[in-house]
């Protein structure tokens, strides 16, 4: 078979074996966060040469897309001499290849003959995690054991033989016992089910021929994303943006990302940026090297595979002790929120200097408020409030924000309503979208959204802020998103207006959690913006008609009991403006 062919024939195989173990994670996991909210990713990497290299992976959690790597090489590093068929392993640990210790990733190695050559993979968020509070958010943490618990790498199976005191550690070690032990066997059975279709492909094509394609795909991938970067300007972009505060009381903690094009390669050196915080936002090198390269995926061809390929072109500096590089024990349980945000943002914001046409606003700076509480059987549950986490997608090139979910989200599912008041005491009593809350521009945010979740048996709720003074950013003379804002209303006192953080607040039976989630930035000059399309917002609810005029020069008038575009007044107003 002629060598292009077999590459894509192998490499569509592999997509479609990581694509079946998403599905199986998503139809045999236990807990909503995996069989409804989709919050994980699954991937096959090849280790015919003795290291690790991503070669497929299935739509998922974007978040995951890099971490995964890191999370992979560590575990292969501890058992690379002492690996076996049948062997699972496991890690969650930050500072071994993890992002937040919420992210659990297993991997079972594929043998041919008496060598490892493919490893499926499942990365993972977990309902909870130990440590001192529900759900494992812990804005009080000071050090990485307050975040929860560590795993390092281990084994979960050893030739093929459950680890059942590994096992009882773990479960006993995890107030969501009851759903931690199925999803875990979703996991592992997603990998056993891969190993199964990874031994026909073998057994149909023979290991060299598997491999020589993996080869020539991961080239195909690396060639087509220098070409990218190769069309961009050569030269030194450097840019910053900012975390509103660390939970801890300090404010204003700095990413700063300086891309250096140099033909098709690129560098990015987030030297410059804040030292590691006291909070939990510290970001491990292998989540802050995750979100530099989503930021980077999102500025190429969606056609292109992902896989190692689209790591080669691509250097990732960060200074150690810094807050996107902590030394051990700093806290990172908040990191894959803040300050991936801000590093996915800063690289964005550098790279939009250069590339403006292939940036998009990348706004995932989130209103997190979680809750917990107990079913009637005494089970606890953890409630991650899905639904007011949505909204926020920036503008790009063409395009307006889309979607719910903003882009390094975009893999998860939002949880349909009528399961989610099945699974909880709770009910969604609003799910809307709302006027001017959103950044304006030629190509505009996703609108901003009100949300209200009412929890119907007592409960707590603790909240992380961001987005609130430091708003994300609009690209390319776009405008920046409005400021996100979660109120708290037990309805027997005044409600609490969180602007920074609230510790496991308790609501009583009937509780209301509100959340104004801003909407994306834009791209481009608002008034650029072809006047039928602010007309169109208009008339579905998205801008007034005051803001048509103030934010776009765009005059709305009522004619004949409709809506139009007084184009004489528009035109004047936009060209008196020095905007324009």
């Amino acid at each position: 078979m002629n060598e292009w062919i077999l590459s894509q024939v192998v490499g569509g195989t592999l997509d479609s074996v990581a694509e079946e173990m998403s599905a199986a994670v998503t139809r045999t996991a236990r807990s909503p966060i995996f069989n409804e909210a989709h919050d994980f990713t699954t991937g096959i990497f090849d280790f015919s040469e003795g290291s690790s290299r991503l070669v497929a992976q299935a739509p998922g959690c974007t978040l995951h897309l890099y971490a995964i790597v890191s999370a992979v090489d560590q575990l292969m590093e501890t058992f690379k001499n002492d690996l076996h068929p049948g062997d699972i392993l496991l890690v969650n640990d930050p500072y071994h290849g993890g992002s937040h210790s919420l992210d659990w990733t297993i991997v079972m190695p594929v043998f041919h003959g008496r060598r490892p050559i493919l490893l499926p993979s499942v990365r993972s968020h977990m309902g909870d995690n130990g440590g001192p509070v529900a759900g494992g958010y812990n804005p009080r943490s000071r050090d990485i054991w307050h975040d929860g618990l560590r795993i390092p790498p281990l084994k979960l199976y050893e030739r093929g033989e459950k680890r059942l005191d590994v096992f009882e550690m773990i479960l006993g070690n995890n107030r969501l016992k009851h759903w931690l032990e199925g999803d875990l066997d979703a996991m592992i059975g997603a990998c056993k089910m891969a190993a199964e279709r990874i031994d026909q492909l073998l057994e149909r094509y023979g290991a060299p021929s598997v491999v020589q394609a993996i080869d020539q795909r991961i080239r195909y991938t690396e060639t087509r994303v220098r070409e990218e970067i190769a069309s961009w300007p050569d030269g030194v972009y450097t840019a910053e943006t900012y975390a509103d505060h660390d939970f801890q009381g300090n404010r204003d903690i700095k990413v700063r990302a300086t891309v250096t094009v140099k033909g098709s390669d690129l560098e990015i050196d987030f030297t410059g940026s804040s030292p590691q915080a006291a909070g939990f936002i510290n970001s491990p090198l292998s989540n802050t090297t995750s979100f530099a390269f989503v930021a980077v995926s999102t500025c190429c061809d969606e056609s292109i595979p992902i896989n190692e390929g689209y790591m080669n072109p691509v250097k990732v500096t960060a200074p150690l002790g810094t807050v996107v590089n902590p030394r051990l024990p700093a806290p990172c349980g908040h990191a894959t929120a803040c300050v991936g945000a801000e590093i996915a943002e800063a690289v964005l914001l550098a790279i939009s200097q250069c590339a403006p046409e292939r940036a998009g606003v990348n706004a995932h700076k989130l209103p997190l408020a979680y809750s917990n509480g107990t079913y009637a059987d005494g089970r606890p549950w953890v409630n991650l409030n899905f639904y007011g986490y949505t909204g926020g997608a920036g503008g790009a090139f063409q395009t307006d924000g889309w979607g719910l979910y903003p882009p390094v989200m975009t893999g998860v599912i939002l949880p349909s309503i009528e399961m989610n008041e099945l699974q909880y005491p709770s009910r969604v009593l609003k799910h809307e979208y709302v006027p001017d809350f959103t950044g304006p521009g030629q190509y505009r945010g996703a609108p901003g959204l009100e949300v209200k979740i009412q929890h119907l048996e007592k409960s707590y709720t603790s909240v992380m802020m961001a987005g609130v003074r430091n708003t994300t950013r609009g690209l390319a003379g776009g405008g920046d998103a409005p400021s996100n804002l979660v109120i708290l209303d037990d309805r027997r006192t005044e409600p609490l207006e969180v602007r920074e953080t609230a510790f496991h607040v308790g609501l009583e039976p009937g509780g209301i959690i509100t959340f104004h989630r801003a909407g994306g930035g834009g791209w481009g000059d608002p008034y650029a913006r072809d006047p039928e399309r602010v007309l169109e917002d208009v008339r579905n609810g998205l801008v007034t008609a005051s803001a048509a005029e103030t934010e776009y020069g765009v005059v709305i008038e009522e004619e004949s009991g409709s809506l139009r575009v007084n184009e004489r007044l528009t035109e004047q107003l936009r060209s008196q403006s020095n905007i324009r």
